[in-house]
């Protein structure tokens, strides 16, 4: 007696060759042939359009081969119009960008593999296609001049390579060249003094694939681009935080990288210049503003930034004298117009937003009609 499952195991054999899945092979000495079953049209409904369409194909693949990149553009455009939608096309519009690659094209080369992934996205070369795109990608980011039409000289345009890194890791963002595309692009912005997309670029490429290859480089590159933006202890320290902060994170996550010694190096000079800042906003308070709590606090963070620095050993001789109560030395301007009115609440702010409101041409509650105005507090030296 026959059972269903046999009668179904019969048909699924049966039919197996029918439901083969075609493709379009390339092979040296056969050139362009179809692979698969009798079904295999391709994406085309006649076995007359598939002999055509191989046929042009075989023929554009030679005078590709051959240098005639014009005229095997022509036919590789002809079956992309003639033939919407099949893997012919698909197959053409490769071709085609490899061709424009060929004639330093760049923009047409990348352009015509963004449109394929996106009129083909079943296209079973994916992999070659983000290969093509990362190759031309490099080409611009390496300097290669670009062509007009395949002859004319043009203008290098390193923009351009940032936009194609990026799309490659749209385009593939788990594939081979997502992380080296990330990192090509934030070398390529440092090269051309694009500082903010760099940093983004190294940081997507950390947060994203914290375990790529790739992350400690990103590290020593964002660490890197930070310290450049260091001017020196006068200004702002921003820049030297951060730059501290992406050396010590490296170290802290890849000792073992090749990076780390350098890190640790260039830290300790991070650390220098922030120990510097504080030591200069603490003598600030205590030779110009006469207020020692102040100055305490930023010598305190001097000698926490760089403890075994030269800084942090003035740091530590300063916080000394304001322990025995010793006071700055007298400037020029103390001398002409009296020392700096030392500030009763002992924080940041300047002494004169701590004298009374009156003194700065306030009204205080104390002297509206009806009410015995408050002597101002004395000034101390």
């Amino acid at each position: 007696m026959i059972s269903w499952k046999n009668i179904l195991l019969f048909a699924a054999v049966a039919t197996a060759p029918l439901t083969a899945t075609a493709e379009l092979v390339w092979t040296k000495d056969e050139g362009w042939k179809i692979q698969g079953g009798v079904l295999a049209d391709l994406g085309l409904t006649t076995p007359e359009q598939r002999r055509t369409a191989l046929e042009k194909m075989n023929e554009a693949k030679r005078l590709q081969d051959e240098g005639s990149y014009s005229s095997a553009l022509s036919i590789y455009n002809d079956v992309i119009e003639e033939y919407p939608g099949s893997d012919f096309a698909a197959e053409a519009f490769f071709q085609r960008g490899v061709v424009l690659f060929k004639r330093s094209e760049f923009e047409g080369a990348f352009g015509d593999l963004d449109e394929l992934l996106r009129k083909h996205p079943e296209f079973h070369r994916f992999n070659d296609i983000i290969e093509e795109q990362y190759s031309i990608a490099t080409a611009v980011k390496n300097g290669e001049r670009p062509y007009l039409w395949g002859w004319m000289p043009w203008f290098k345009n390193y923009t351009k390579g940032l936009e194609f890194f990026d799309t490659i890791n749209r385009n593939a963002p788990y594939g081979p060249r997502a992380e080296q595309a990330l990192y090509d692009k934030g070398m390529l912005a440092l090269k051309i003094d694009k500082n903010a997309e760099a940093l983004d670029a190294f940081e997507r490429l950390i947060n994203n694939y914290p375990n790529s290859k790739l992350t400690p480089d990103a590290y020593i590159a964002l660490a890197q681009t930070h310290s450049a933006s260091v001017i020196g202890p006068q200004w702002d320290q921003g820049s030297t935080i951060d730059a501290l902060n992406f050396y010590n994170d490296l170290v802290a996550l890849f000792p073992d990288s090749h990076h780390a010694p350098e890190a640790l190096k260039l830290a300790d000079e991070m650390r220098e210049v922030l120990a510097q800042n504080r030591l200069d906003l603490g003598l600030f308070y205590y030779e110009r503003r006469n207020n020692n709590r102040a100055a305490a606090i930023f010598f305190n963070e001097a000698i926490n930034a760089a403890p075994e620095s030269e800084t942090a050993k003035q740091a530590q001789k300063l916080l000394a004298d304001i322990r025995a109560g010793k006071k700055a030395a007298r400037n020029p301007m103390d001398w002409l117009f009296g020392r700096y009115p030392q500030s009763a609440a002992g924080d940041f702010v300047d002494a004169p937003s701590q004298a009374g409101l009156e003194t700065m041409g306030f009204t205080t509650e104390d002297e509206k009609p009806g009410n015995t105005p408050v002597p101002a507090a004395p000034s101390h030296e």
